[in-house]
Formats: structure tokens, sequence, C-alpha cells
């Protein structure tokens, strides 16, 4: 393991790196190249996704008297009537049965980043016209409140257009007791291609079993994405260096995702596209975000709870503190539990407080290569572990827990799962809820 050298790495992938865009491609070339050099060739995967382009979106009082918000528009939703959608405003708050009595014919306003399909849908049976999301913080710099993320809908079939505001002019909007709103939205859909990069090294007697190590590449607009997630993926690189020397039994394969900031879709089409393979595939360790130098050291499993317990009690004996739980995190070792293959996310997350992300200050500067090895150290042990056992020693079953929230996921999200096997005993963005440093992911 070299720490130079993964800094090194780090500092060529801190740009900008949206899925489906010029930089997507070269985040993939930079990766290739790497393992080809390195003596493990890689291979480029393609995949079609789908963003939105918004080419209008606006939001004005129209009574009692007339005032306007910036806001951004929700892809994947419908747009409104060109002279847009008028009606009654209500702020609906977490949109609970009681707030929803009385939305025929209203623009309503709800608290968060996302809307869950039961939602949306409940919204339009009542006669909303549309939808007003909540982005953002009271307390952030003036710059960070003119980079409200983009987002889309899940799925296809979204009944009501939507907008996004931020935090500070949504309160201005309450306090202000519109009567009459009109929002404005146009978008559409653009075809676009994104990236996998899939390296392998080829195990010795035990070649027929494969481990896989992932992270997600990408990053989301206004962000060099160096902490989220070029770390995770300099990681998996490291990993590819030291068992190029250190040769397993098992095979092994080092996967980076493209397009998870839009829903964990590299890993989905992975799995997808290798769902003969993974049978075969005795584990996913997963990396999102590693290398604070203010943080803590965290894993969520999507296991059973006898491999939680064997990660726990080897982090015990290497004195590597650990903050560990079952559940399902956002980000590509998710997709890997769908598809029925035992997984887990490394992370090290930051305090309150500490480092930011999905914004322009997720860049180097809070990063620290020492802080980096600490994770990657602890992992190449564990990874020698289980790919050099006599015996494959990851059950192929998972926790109730985590069954539960691959179920709820589903249940939410019934277009994931295509492609995905169902596992003998079965994911803002951090299990079905994510730790502090991810709280605003996915």
């Amino acid at each position: 393991m070299d720490k130079n050298r993964a800094w090194s790495l780090l500092q060529e992938m801190s740009f900008v790196r949206v899925a489906g865009s010029k930089e997507d491609l070269k985040t993939a070339n930079i990766l290739k190249a790497h393992c080809d050099e390195a003596g493990v060739p890689a291979v480029i995967e393609e995949f079609e996704i789908e963003n939105a382009v918004i080419t209008e979106a606006t939001l004005e009082v129209l009574e009692p008297e007339h005032c306007s918000f910036p806001v951004i528009g929700i892809g994947k939703t419908p747009n409104t009537k060109k002279d847009g959608a008028i009606g009654g405003f209500k702020y609906i708050e977490n949109a609970l049965d009681s707030n929803l009595t009385d939305v025929k014919d209203k623009i309503v306003l709800v608290n968060g980043p996302r809307l869950m399909p039961p939602t949306m849908k409940k919204l339009a049976e009542k006669g909303a016209l549309g939808y007003i999301l909540t982005g953002g913080d009271f307390y952030e710099e003036d710059s960070i409140k003119k980079e409200l993320r983009p987002t889309s809908a899940f799925g296809d079939d979204n009944p009501l257009p939507g907008i996004k505001i931020h935090m500070d002019d949504a309160e201005k909007l309450v306090r202000c007791n519109p009567v009459k709103v009109r929002m404005v939205l146009k978008n559409r859909k653009k075809k676009e291609t994104a990236h996998n990069v899939i390296a392998t090294i080829e195990g010795s007697d035990l070649k027929d079993e494969v481990i896989i190590f992932s992270a997600h590449c990408d990053s989301v607009p206004y962000s060099k994405g160096s902490w989220d997630n070029a770390t995770g993926s300099v990681t998996v690189m490291e990993l590819m260096h030291y068992f190029n020397k250190h040769r397993p039994r098992r095979t092994m394969k080092f996967l980076w995702c493209g397009a998870e900031e839009i829903g964990l879709v590299g890993s989905r089409k992975y799995c997808e596209t290798h769902k003969d393979e993974l049978d075969k595939v005795i584990f996913n360790i997963n990396f999102d975000m590693t290398g604070v130098t203010l943080g803590y050291e965290h894993v969520c499993c999507s296991c059973s709870e006898e491999t939680m317990h064997a990660i726990q009690y080897l982090a015990n004996i290497e004195n590597y503190p650990l903050d560990i739980e079952l559940g399902m995190y956002s980000s590509d070792s998710s997709s890997f539990a769908r598809a029925g293959v035992p997984a887990c996310t490394f992370a090290r997350l930051n305090p309150r407080g500490g480092a930011q992300i999905h914004n322009h200050h997720d860049n180097m500067d809070h990063l620290d290569p020492d802080s980096f090895m600490i994770t990657a150290n602890f992992v190449a042990k564990f990874g020698d572990q289980i790919g050099n056992a006599a015996v494959n020693p990851i059950p192929r079953k998972f926790a109730e827990k985590v069954t539960k929230a691959i179920e709820e996921q589903k249940r939410f999200f019934p277009g994931a799962e295509k492609g995905e096997k169902k596992p003998s005993e079965k994911k803002e963005e951090k299990p079905a809820k994510k730790s502090a440093g991810k709280a605003a992911k996915k």
C-alpha cells in the first residue's frame, strides 16, 4: 500500500465528474490507464442512463402581493401547461394524511429533498396541481445556497410536476401567506452514456469464488467529489495494487461504478449485466468516502449477523475503532445485496460540523494521506483473510433487519430489482438511514 501513490491519484481525480458527461468518460479512462499500467488490464462497460434537462422552472406568488422565488426543476416529472400551473398554496409539512385534507387545486410545499411515490400518488388523487420540495439549510454560506442539487423523481410514472426551493426561500414563502401561486416547469429526458470500469485478478486454486471491491467514481454537479467519492475509488485502486502483489486464492474483481449519484445506476447495471456470474460472488466490499482527517470509521453490513461479528472481531484484534451496524447503505453495496450477494460499505465519516459533500467544499482541503490509509490497511487484512481462507467464511444469507430493508426498498422502488436474483434470505441518500456524512445523498 502506497499513500503517496494514492494521494497522487486522488489529486488526479478531483474534478467534477457528473454521470453521462465527458468528464465521466475521462474518469473511466484514468482508472483504466492506472490498472493497465499496473499489469491488471481493465475493461470499460458502457451503459445508458436517462438524465433530465430542465429548460424552465419558476415560482411566483400572484396574490395577495406579487413576488417570485428562485427554484430548480425536478426532472422526470410532468411539464406544466404553457402558462404554468396556477392555484392555491398549502404547506403540508411531512405530508401526513392529516396534512392532505385540503390540497385540491393547490400547489403544495413539502419538507425534504425527496417525495416518495406513494405520497405523490395520494397528492394526485386528492387533486393537487404540483409540489415544491426543500433543499439546503438556513446556515449555509450564500455561495452554497445557489447550488441546490438537481433532483429527478423516482420512476417514470410521476403524476405531478415538481420543483425545489432553498430552505431560506421556503420559509419566506410560507411567511408571505400566499393565496394564489404559479409554478412553471419544462423539462425533457435525455439519453446519455455512463461507464463502469472492471479489473480482475484471478485466484489460484479457489478462483471460482469471487470477491468484488467497489466504489462509485462519479460526483454531483458543483462538486469535485474528492471525498465523495474519489477517496473510495482510490481505495479500490490501492487494494488492486496490494492483491496484485499478494496474489489471493480467490478471484478478486475491482469495480468502479458510474452513475451512483443518480440512483446507484452503475452497480445495478453491473448486477443486471453479470447476473449469471453473481452466484460465484461471495462478498462485495464497497467504499463510499474515506480519508477525511477528522472522522470516524464506519461500516454498514448488508449481510448476516455472523459476517458483521467477524468484521467486528477482526477490528478488535487489529485495534481498529469501528462503528458497525446492520442495514442498507445508500451506496453501491445495496445493489449487490438486492441481487442476493452479501455486501458491506466501509466509510470514514465526518463529525457534525466537519467536512461537507455535495457542494463546492468537497475538495481535498480536509483529506489526509495518513487518514486515507486507515480504512485501506484494515480492509487489506480483512480481504487477505476471506481471499485466502480454506473454506468460504461468508454465509450467503441476510440478517432479518437487512431482509426487511431490502423488501422496503423494493416496495418504494419497484423497478430497481430488474435483473436481480432473490436471495435465499433476504437496498439521500448510510443504512436505510444514512450516517451524518452522507445524510444528503441519493
